[in-house]
């Protein structure tokens, strides 16, 4: 379609400094899973909270960043509507800033210290709670 100039496709697992400025240099990051039971994606979270458009096929945490947020759903199997997705992020006026722009508020959220700090909280919170009520606490939590 001579757009392969264009494509970077790279079948390695990246140390996450590397892949941070790898989503963070991309115009739109694709996520084509085959599967619909995939629970999370790391590159999903990582684009979305470095407000980089995100086209993707429907699997539950795609569905919940991406629904009225910074990215579009594809039906999985359907190469026509994947280009198309990418199609219009990458040429229609206006529309990767402002899928970037729904999210600006909440992405400093989705990064793994902010959901191990709330992790950490909650343990702190449930052992807390465990010894006002009488009971010992059956594990530390330790920071992180």
């Amino acid at each position: 379609l001579g757009v392969s100039h264009a494509v970077d496709y790279q079948p390695v697992y990246h140390e996450e400094s590397a892949l941070g400025r790898l989503i963070r240099s991309a115009d739109a990051v694709v996520l084509p899973y085959d599967s619909r039971e995939q629970v999370t994606s790391g590159v999903l979270v990582a684009a979305v909270a470095a407000g980089v458009p995100v086209v993707a096929t429907p699997f539950p945490h795609a569905v919940e960043l991406l629904t009225d947020g910074p990215g579009l759903l594809v039906p999985h199997e359907d190469p026509a509507a994947l280009a198309a997705a990418i199609r219009r992020i990458l040429t229609e006026p206006g529309l990767a800033s402002s899928l970037a722009d729904r999210t600006r508020t909440r992405s400093s959220t989705l990064r793994w210290p902010a959901v191990a700090a709330r992790y950490h909280a909650l343990a702190e919170r449930l052992l807390t709670d465990r010894v006002r009520a009488g009971g010992s606490p059956a594990v530390t939590a330790a920071p992180a």
